[in-house]
This record gives structure tokens, sequence and C-alpha cells, in this order.
């Protein structure tokens, strides 16, 4: 037999409404009548009301050993919801141990140098309900000594485009700068392109059974876990087998690993997201696959995009450990390195006020001479000299040009005018005073 369905605390106030109706002469044929009747009531019940109910409601799932479940309006448990963000706390502390025991490990025995890095990046067309459409995929990999040293890049046709969804692949192939799912082409083979994936990822130790992480920014773990997802689906293959982490973490982790000074590193790993935010190599030209260089979408191909993020790590953590930052490797290949670092040593050591260290110099001067006895011998010209080099020269306003023709000579004085100049007006007839007194003579 079924097992009989959990009451809530409207069901038994459902009941007494049912009684109180019948004592005044109104019956029900079923509970949804009732429940239609008692509806508006219950709204408006007070709380000593309901928690009347609620009370015989929790009793009875005591008596049946039901556990007291608070629910969403949606219908999800919030037990469920705090199992779900539990499960996702644990995760991200397992994450970070990880790396930590990566990165520390490495760096203890000098080895983090020459270990390879994998970043991964993916372009979806849209999302259709939780599953992303994937159009381009990349895989980096990296380290510290060599810099990039290889990537596998995918451009995917889509096996299957939802319904409905053909107006936001549009617009996503546009923004993207990929092109549109083609039904006439062969559609990407998910399982050639997992086993792709996995043999590149082994390629530093094909003997090894687990993999190693895959790291990404935060906005695009979703898109990638689910590219993942797909592929090992339709391969029937355990998903768990890949590890993607977040890139910030790595970056914060290793920085601060590595660094032998207070003023190296990143106090917070916030700060470390921001840098690679900051993509300051992000419109290096050529550094992008065919299909976007020549769409003009350089900026948005995974190629560029993870190339960017490796740059940006190694410049920031190829110094601190003493490697040299070479073209092509740990940099773009345009980069002038000889101009970058005489910047950096001109921004190392700050030159201090003029001024100030010449008045500092006179007054040290002065007292050396004072205390010394040798004021004869001291020439007090060369002092003002050197203190007027070292002061800096007031800056006067030049104009930028001088009028060429000198406007003033051709300026007419204005010529005296006297009353000749100004004939007399005759009263007309009709107007002015004279006018209307001879009119008011004439009437009388």
């Amino acid at each position: 037999m079924p097992k009989k369905p959990i009451r809530n605390a409207f069901y038994y106030y459902m009941l007494d409404f049912k009684e109180e109706q019948k004592k005044i002469g109104i019956n029900y044929a079923n509970l949804a009548d009732v429940a239609t009747a008692a509806g508006p009531s219950w709204s408006r019940a007070p709380p000593p009301v309901r928690s009347k109910f609620e009370a015989i409601a929790k009793q009875e799932k005591q008596k049946k050993n039901v556990p007291d479940l608070k629910f969403t309006s949606n219908g999800v448990s919030l037990a469920e919801i705090e199992r779900q963000e539990k499960e996702l706390r644990d995760a991200e502390e397992a994450e970070r141990k990880d790396i930590n025991n990566l990165v520390k490990l490495k760096s203890f025995n000098g080895s983090i140098k020459y270990e390879d890095i994998y970043l991964m990046d993916v372009n979806f067309y849209c999302k259709a309900g939780t599953e992303y459409v994937i159009g381009e995929s990349t895989i980096l990999r990296f380290n510290l000594q060599d810099g990039i040293k290889d990537i596998y890049h995918e451009l995917i046709n889509p096996p299957h485009i939802p319904i409905g969804y053909a107006s936001d692949i549009k617009i996503g192939s546009q923004e993207y700068g990929l092109e549109m799912p083609d039904d006439t082409q062969s559609r990407s083979n998910f399982m050639q392109i997992l086993a792709n994936c996995v043999d590149y990822l082994k390629q530093q130790d094909p003997n090894v059974n687990s993999l190693p992480p895959i790291f990404t920014i935060p906005d695009k773990i979703a898109p990638v876990q689910d590219f993942i997802l797909q592929m090992c689906s339709k391969a029937a293959e355990d998903d768990s087998i890949f590890r993607i982490y977040k890139l910030d973490t790595l970056f914060f982790t290793l920085i601060n690993a590595i660094k032998s000074r207070s003023d190296e590193g990143f106090p917070k790993e916030s700060l470390a997201l921001a840098q690679l935010k900051k993509d300051l190599f992000k419109y290096t030209p050529g550094i992008g696959c065919e299909t976007h260089e020549n769409a003009d979408k350089s900026i948005e191909c995974t190629i560029s995009r993870t190339k960017r993020w490796a740059y940006t790590i190694l410049d920031s953590c190829c110094p601190v450990v003493g490697i040299e930052l070479e073209p092509g490797k740990h940099i773009p290949v345009d980069y002038d390195m000889d101009s970058i670092h005489t910047y950096k040593e001109q921004k190392r050591v700050r030159a201090g006020p003029s001024v100030a260290n010449a008045i500092a110099t006179t007054s040290y001067a002065s007292s050396s001479v004072h205390n010394e006895g040798t004021s004869d011998s001291f020439n007090c010209s060369n002092l003002n000299s050197t203190l007027d080099s070292s002061l800096r020269e007031k800056r006067t306003h030049q104009p930028l040009r001088l009028p060429k023709i000198d406007y003033s000579q051709s300026i007419r004085p204005a010529p005296e005018l006297t009353e000749d100049n100004f004939p007399k007006l005759s009263a007309g007839r009709g107007r002015g005073l004279r006018g209307s007194f001879d009119n008011m003579r004439k009437k009388k």
C-alpha cells in the first residue's frame, strides 16, 4: 500500500472548518471544496490560530517519525539547500588544500619552476537551460622556466542545437566571433575531443592514473565543467577524473610561496583575481586563432585569452624567482624588453626633491666647514652657483604668437559733433505739442 502523504497545518484547519460549517448546515462534497472555502479564512487567520494547527501537524509527524522539514516557495527543502551549501564549502576547502599542497611541496624542493600548469577556456553560443552550447575550447600548458609550451585548440560544431535558441546562438556567434553552427558539415565528435584532452593532460607523465588539475577564472568554471560533463556523458566516462580549479587561487598561492621579500606577492586573494581581470595583454595582436584574427575578434579567442592569463602570471612570478622573461614564451613577441627593464630600474630608484637636497647639502657643507675651521678656503660663489643650478627656474608664460599688424594705428578717433550736425525737426500737422495747440484753437 502506498504511504499516506504528510499532512500540513492547513489540512487540519480544513477538518476543523468542515466541522464548524456542518454545525450551521453547510456540507461539502469533498476536501477540494473545503479547501476553496477555507483558503481565504486561513490566509487571514491570526498567529494563535495558525500555531494551534501547526502544533497538531507537528505532533502527527512525530508519531510517524517524519522529520520536520521546512521548504522554500519553490518547494525545495531548506535542509537540501544547506546540504548543497555544505558540499560547496567542502569542495572549495579541498580545492584550496590541494593547491597548497601542490605549490608548497614543489616550492620546497625547488621544482616549482618546472611544474606544468594547465589553463582551459571555452566560448559558448548560449546557455540553454542548464547546458552550455560550446563553440570553442582551448587548453594551454606552461611553466615558469619555459613559459608557454603548447596549446590544444578546437573549434566546435555543436552536435545538438536546442529548439528555440537560434536567435541566442546568432547573438553569441557575433559576440564571440564564432562561426554559426553548420548543418552541412559534420558535427564535432565529443568522444574524440575527450580522448584528445586526456592525452594532452597526460603528456607530462603518461603512466600516471590521475589527471593534473585544470585552472580557469571563476566566471568560466561553470561552462568548462559543463563542457567536460557533456563529453564524459557521450563517452560514458566518469567526469570525476577532472579537477577544475580557480586560477586566481593558484596565482595567489604560487606567488606568495616563491616570494623572498615582504613587498612581493598579494596580501589578499582578491588582488590576484583583480590582476587577472586587468588583462594587461588584452590588445596584443597576433595571439589569437586565424578565425578570430580574420573576424577582428582576437580578444575573444580562447587561445588569446589563455595566453593572456599565462603572460600575466609569468610576468608577475618570473622576476620573483630570477627567471629572465623571454619574448614569445613568457611575454608576447613584440614586447621591447630593454625599455621595460629601463623603466623598472627608474621606478626602483626614487629621486628625492632637488631643492631639499640642495639645501640639505648646503647646510651640511657649511656646518662641516665651520667645524673644521677652514671657512677662508670655502668659496661662497661656488655655493651660490651650486644652489642656483639645483633650483628649478620659474616658468614664464610665452604667448604662442604675437600680432603682426598694429591695429591701433588704423583706428580713427571719433569726430566731434555739434548741434549743426543734427537738423531741427519741424512739427508736422497733428504731431507734436504745436500741432495739438493749433487743433485746439480751431475748435474754439
